[in-house]
């Protein structure tokens, strides 16, 4: 994989990142436990949902290079699933051009 490529699927990825941050806010200040994310594969078109927790969303959200996803959306190419369950995988950059770009658009990072 060339690195405008790796580039361009981080970048589509942390834009539903970002996305999903918004619901979770939502979600919270609605005193909601669970809520329906986005998932935040590499595909630009996806629109399936994931089901999952306020608190596995968290999670999720605590490393800058992890994101969540429908289970089978992975892109083995740039990253290793690192969490598994029947609603969502949580998978973690390992292509050095996703890392960074991840990393650099990541709504938390301080």
């Amino acid at each position: 994989m060339n690195e405008p490529e790796a580039e361009k699927i981080a970048r589509t990825e942390s834009v539903f990142r970002e996305v999903n941050e918004g619901i979770a806010e939502t979600a919270d200040r609605l005193n909601a436990t669970e809520t329906a994310f986005i998932c935040e594969c590499a595909d630009p078109t996806c629109t399936e949902r994931i089901e999952a927790t306020l608190d596995e969303y968290e999670e999720a959200r605590q490393q800058g290079t992890t994101f969540m996803l429908v289970p089978g959306h992975e892109d083995k190419r740039i990253e290793t699933v690192v969490e598994r369950n029947d609603d969502h995988a949580v998978v973690e950059k390992r292509e050095p051009a996703t890392v960074r770009v991840a990393l650099a658009l990541n709504p938390r990072a301080t």
